[in-house]
This record gives structure tokens, C-alpha cells and sequence, in this order.
């Protein structure tokens, strides 16, 4: 075998960019939701073997992917943040200025169960990490046995945490997620929300603790805000209905335009404030929410420069709607778990509802409508074994210059549907 080509470490590093870093994965801002790739799917795109591969050729080689694999740090594990952990800090005694923390722009951190030690080996990580630019926090905490009906309540984000986030990230940190019941509490979430003046994206799925009286609601400006996602995203089911903390969280932010002028994106459960509509409402270009909800002629009155609507499916009630400026309507499932049931369930249930919600929106005076995408996975997978519903939707979207396309963003082919199997027990396959 011939011998590599003698280039510049430099030169390596540049080629291995290309083959270690995931494109998407360290934006600041969440993926746009009919991208082609979902957030769930960044974590999957990293080639672990390539990468391991590449550290055992040499040193030299070893250094540059290691700093390259160490831009991007997931554990799922005990053991993996007391290695990172133990790591960090080594590379940081003997290596100054070039040590591995000191690459790392995005922490995701997704323990089942995490205990004491494991929260502060994180915060021993957080402490090494200055230039740390996204933290995701999916830590889960389940007091009953899996399968029972019970809903975890929120779990307090431990305080040495918080402090190493505000005493080391607080220059660097742009996106901020808590997305499971593990979530800070109100004066936590005060304290770094009046220090992390680069924030772009903020995701909370709920806050921890009482909440403040409105004596004590404080002014909060958040200059550079642009998403905003409140709720169990991104289902955004009735267990998000009726939040009191996350309600009172959007009043706080309702005192003024001033406190988001960069606000362009929200998503969470339903009803909104009105009173943050009425006030942010003529900002935002994207609202992703629940359909069923007497908000929802509020949600669109308010929002005049509205350009793209997601409506989670099977809340599909969606009165026609009036609005010149919305170009994008998105159904989405509100689970992307696969699911199966028996043909007559899915199309009394699914079919049935989602040809009403269809009819809706084409009776909806939209002049600018241009695409319509009908998220077909999960929950909605089976559509596709309905031609006839695809081919008289393609028709008449179509018919109107409107897109309709699925989950991947193709546009649906009737002729490639038709030689799918039929579903037993369909008697109308719509």
C-alpha cells in the first residue's frame, strides 16, 4: 500500500472536518422543522467508527480528531461523564489554553435516573468547557415503574450546574434546552436569563419550584432571543395544557416589545398568552402548536407576518382561517414512534380527521399558500396506503400551485403509492 501523502497536520485537519462534524449539529438555532433531517437525526449522522478508526493511525492524527470529536460531547451514561469529566481537567492542567474543553461548542447530556456524582462530574465538565456555545439537557426522572399512567414531576437542575454554566459559559452559551422533566428552577432560570445576553434559543420544557408573584416578576430583555419553545415538544400533548409556571413565564415577557426584539419563532402548548401575542405577536415568522384551541383566531390575528403554521395531528381542528402572508402549513404526528394498528382504527381515527383538517385548510383563504407537507411518519406512516386520499390531495394542491409533499420533501407520487398493498379491511382507502 502506498504511503500517505506528506501534507500539513493542518491540511488533515481540514479533510477530517469534512469526515468527524456533522452538518446542523452545532447551529445555534433549531433546524427548520421541514428540513429534510429532524434534530432527533443529528445524533445518528456521526460515523463513531470512522472516528475511532482515525484516532489509532497516529499522534498526529490522534491530536487533530480528538479536538475535532471533542467540538461535540453526548452522554448518555454515568461512566461517560466521570471519563469526560477526568479528561477535561487533565487536558487542562497540561495543555492550557489548547486543552479538549476549550473545543467543545455543544454539550447534550441524556441520563436516565442521574444521581448526585453524576451531576457534579457535569459540572466538573461545564467548568473546562469556556467556549461552550449549545447546552441540551435531557436528564429523565422516573419514580414508577415504565408503562404506568403516572406523569414525572419536574426535577430541579442541581445548583452546582447552574453555577458552572453562569461562572464559565455565560459569554459563549447561545442555545439553551432543558427537554424532559429534569428543568431549572425560577431563580435559577432568573439568574442565567439575566446573564446570557447572547441567547438565541431557549427550550424549556417546564421550570421547577413556585413561581414569582407578580411583585416579584422581573423586567427580563433578551436581546438576541430568536426561538422560543415552552412544553413536552414535540408532541406538545395536554400534559402541557394549562402550565402554570411556563404560562407565567410568557407574562413576565409580556410587559413590553423591548423584552424580545428578535423574536421570530414559537412553539410549545396551547393557549398562548394573548397578552404575549398582543405584544410579540407581529415578530414571529413561525408558530408550531397544537390546532384544538379557541386561541387559535387569536394566534392568527395576531401574528400578521406569520409565514410558516405546524399543527400537531391528531388535534386536528383547525376552523377555515383567513391570513396573507402564511406560505407554509405543516401536519406533523404528535409521536414519530413507530405505531400499528388494525386498517379499520387507523382510518376511522387518522383518515377520517385528516380529511376534514385538509378540507379546512383548502377552504382557508391563503393567497400566499405555497407548501403544504404532511409529516408522514410516526402516527401518520400509514397514509401512504391511501392512494386515493394522496392522489386527490396532489391534484388539488397542485391545481392551486400549492406543494404537497411528505415528510422527506418529496412530493407525493401517486403512481409509486399505487403499487403498495391495500389495506385489509379499508373499505373506502379514501
Amino acid at each position: 500500500m502506498p504511503s500517505l501523502p506528506n501534507i500539513p497536520v493542518e491540511m488533515w485537519r481540514h479533510i477530517f472536518l469534512q469526515i468527524v462534524r456533522v452538518p446542523g449539529l452545532l447551529l445555534t438555532d433549531r433546524i427548520d422543522p421541514f428540513a429534510t433531517i429532524r434534530e432527533a437525526d443529528l445524533y445518528s449522522e456521526r460515523d463513531i467508527h470512522t472516528q475511532s478508526a482515525l484516532l489509532l493511525v497516529c499522534k498526529d492524527w490522534n491530536t487533530v480528531v480528538s479536538e475535532l470529536i471533542c467540538e461535540h460531547i453526548y452522554l448518555t451514561s454515568a461512566r461517560q461523564v466521570d471519563l469526560i469529566a477526568s479528561r477535561f481537567e487533565r487536558s487542562k492542567i497540561h495543555q492550557g489554553q489548547r486543552a479538549l474543553g476549550s473545543r467543545t461548542r455543544r454539550l447534550d447530556v441524556q441520563i436516565f435516573n442521574p444521581v448526585t456524582r453524576d451531576m457534579v462530574n457535569l459540572a466538573r465538565i461545564l467548568r473546562c468547557t469556556p467556549n461552550l456555545e449549545i447546552f441540551t439537557d435531557s436528564n429523565s426522572y422516573m419514580t414508577m415503574p415504565i408503562g404506568s399512567h403516572y406523569v414525572s414531576p419536574p426535577m430541579r437542575t442541581p445548583g452546582e450546574v447552574i453555577q458552572a454554566l453562569l461562572s464559565t459559559c455565560a459569554p459563549s452559551l447561545r442555545r439553551l434546552e432543558w427537554t424532559r422533566n429534569e428543568c431549572p428552577s425560577w431563580d435559577d432560570l432568573m439568574a442565567l436569563l439575566r446573564e446570557l445576553r447572547s441567547l438565541c434559543t431557549l427550550t424549556l420544557a417546564n421550570i421547577s419550584g413556585s413561581y414569582p408573584e407578580k411583585s416579584q416578576r422581573q423586567h427580563l430583555i433578551l436581546p438576541n432571543l430568536r426561538t422560543l419553545i415552552l412544553g413536552d415538544s414535540p408532541s406538545f400533548s395536554h400534559a402541557s395544557l394549562g402550565n402554570v409556571p411556563l404560562n407565567a413565564l410568557l407574562t413576565m415577557l409580556s410587559d413590553s416589545p423591548d423584552q424580545l426584539p428578535s423574536l421570530q419563532r414559537l412553539e410549545g402548548f396551547s393557549p398562548f398568552s394573548p397578552t404575549f401575542l398582543g405584544m410579540h405577536g407581529h415578530k414571529l415568522r413561525m408558530v408550531r402548536t397544537v390546532a384544538y384551541t379557541p386561541l387559535l383566531p387569536d394566534i392568527i390575528a395576531k401574528c400578521p407576518n406569520l409565514e410558516t403554521f405546524i399543527t400537531i395531528f391528531p388535534h386536528q381542528f383547525l376552523d377555515p382561517i383567513t391570513h396573507t402572508s402564511l406560505r407554509r402549513i405543516g401536519i406533523f404526528p404528535i409521536s414519530e414512534d413507530v405505531v400499528g394498528v388494525p386498517a379499520p382504527i387507523f382510518s376511522a381515527y387518522i383518515m377520517k380527521p385528516l380529511e376534514d383538517l385538509m378540507s379546512q385548510i383548502d377552504q382557508s383563504d391563503l393567497p400566499n399558500l405555497a407548501q403544504v407537507r404532511l409529516r408522514n411518519v410516526g402516527t401518520l406512516a400509514s397514509v401512504i396506503q391511501y392512494p386515493k386520499f394522496i392522489q386527490k390531495w396532489q391534484d388539488r394542491w397542485s391545481s392551486k400551485g400549492v406543494r404537497f409533499d411528505d415528510n422527506s420533501g418529496r412530493l407525493f407520487v401517486t403512481s409509486m403509492l399505487d403499487t403498495l398493498k391495500t389495506p385489509t379491511g379499508s373499505p373506502e382507502n379514501y
